[in-house]
């Protein structure tokens, strides 16, 4: 009678923790499996079939041949690891079959470290899976984020220098950076491949120009709607970020000798001085408190902007909105405000000011250079100073100058 019953028991332990997924009283699918004498338990979840679950027993089965053998998993048996949910991959590592890091990919460190910034904006969304993309198309999706080396890293690095210019491939790089260290801070690598890179510079001085005031008022002549003048003037006499600090005016923040801007922005919440040239045109505008100023979207506003310029006859300069905030912010730097002021009206460090938007005018400041260097000759002639060579004389030359400017 014992034998029996223990055959018996057998018998289901051997069924419960054999290679086979069931179906729990609750609806929910789970697979037992034995390891090294252990038994452990994958939970699966609802959703799916019996056909999909025993797949993913399959697959465990697979897995645990090749953990035997102490070999790599091959690309086949990754890629179809990698049509599994998250959530059944997540159950995987904690059972331990997935928990070295050369079982994950790099699609599916894109695919976790995009969840993780599904909250930004959708511009810094866009350009993190265009770097991405770019990751994918010289690795592969499925190439082993343990594969990945430094000597790998700057290989990359040279293949996007022959398509791309050095500021995008500078971005692209930080960005690559970033996700590798997202992949280290979770542990599926003990060094980022992406660290050391060499530096490049960020900024495209070329496509920098300065749009002047009138050529901006020819610009608004040209327009058909005072919604798109105001578009400009806040963009070019305002400095406002467009579109994300736009989207959300309402005729309520417009208030006194101030805007404000909200502060789900960039920056937070901020007030910027309502300058004459914007105050002008929404002087014209009627609506109530808490009606939105732009109804359009950012690309209609855009393209009637573009349109407006070339009706003006003006060329269409090139990144249309951050040349004019640029603009803007020069001639502010100009009349010599204090960091203080500056930061407070555009919402920025004086640091990323004159490496991202204040321009150099050259025909301007080569004029005034020229024009300092005729009153010093006139000081020198005039027998006042006689010597350049020492640092007190050159000190008074600075007094003098400043006192015939005032």
């Amino acid at each position: 009678m014992f034998f029996p019953i223990v055959f018996i028991v057998t018998l289901i332990q051997y069924y419960r923790f054999s290679m086979q997924a069931y179906k729990t009283a609750a609806g929910a699918w789970q697979l037992n499996f034995s390891e090294n004498g252990r038994q452990k338990v994958i939970y699966l979840g609802r959703g799916f079939t019996a056909g999909s679950a025993d797949r993913i027993a399959k697959t465990v089965t697979d897995i645990i041949a090749y953990r035997k053998r102490c070999d790599s998993l091959p690309v086949d048996l990754r890629q179809k690891i990698e049509t599994f949910p998250l959530r059944v991959r997540d159950n995987m590592r904690r059972a331990g079959l997935l928990a070295d890091s050369g079982a994950v990919t790099l699609s599916e460190l894109l695919l976790r470290y995009y969840d993780s910034i599904k909250h930004l904006k959708p511009k810094t969304l866009s350009c993190s899976r265009y770097a991405g993309k770019q990751l994918t198309g010289f690795f592969g999706e499925h190439c082993l984020l343990s594969a990945v080396k430094h000597a790998d890293a700057l290989a990359f690095r040279a293949a996007l220098l022959k398509t791309l210019a050095e500021c995008t491939v500078t971005r692209n790089l930080r960005r690559c950076n970033t996700m590798f260290r997202f992949a280290v801070d979770s542990g599926w690598l003990a060094r980022n491949p992406f660290d050391k890179m060499p530096g490049g510079s960020e900024v495209n001085v070329e496509r920098r120009v300065y749009v002047d005031r009138e050529t901006v008022r020819r610009v608004m002549d040209a327009c058909k709607t005072d919604e798109d003048r105001l578009l400009l003037a806040l963009a070019r006499f305002g400095g406002l970020r467009i579109p994300s600090e736009i989207q959300h005016l309402r005729f309520r923040d417009f208030a006194g000798n101030v805007i404000r801007i909200h502060k789900d922005t960039k920056t937070g919440a901020r007030e910027v001085p309502l300058f004459g040239e914007i105050r002008e045109i929404f002087e014209r505008l009627s609506g109530k408190p808490d009606d939105l100023i732009f109804h359009c979207r950012v690309s209609c506003l855009r393209l009637r902007i573009v349109l407006a310029i070339r009706q003006a006859g003006v060329p269409v300069w090139t990144k249309l909105f951050v040349n004019l905030r640029s603009s803007c912010i020069t001639d502010l730097d100009e009349r010599r405000y204090s960091d203080v002021t500056m930061n407070a009206i555009f919402g920025n460090s004086a640091a990323v000011r004159n490496r991202h938007y204040v321009q150099f005018r050259r025909e301007r400041e080569y004029a005034k250079v020229l024009s300092d260097d005729e009153r010093l000759l006139k000081l020198f002639r005039s027998g006042e100073c006689t010597d350049i060579s020492d640092d007190i004389l050159l000190q008074k030359i600075h007094l003098v100058l400043e006192n015939t400017l005032k």
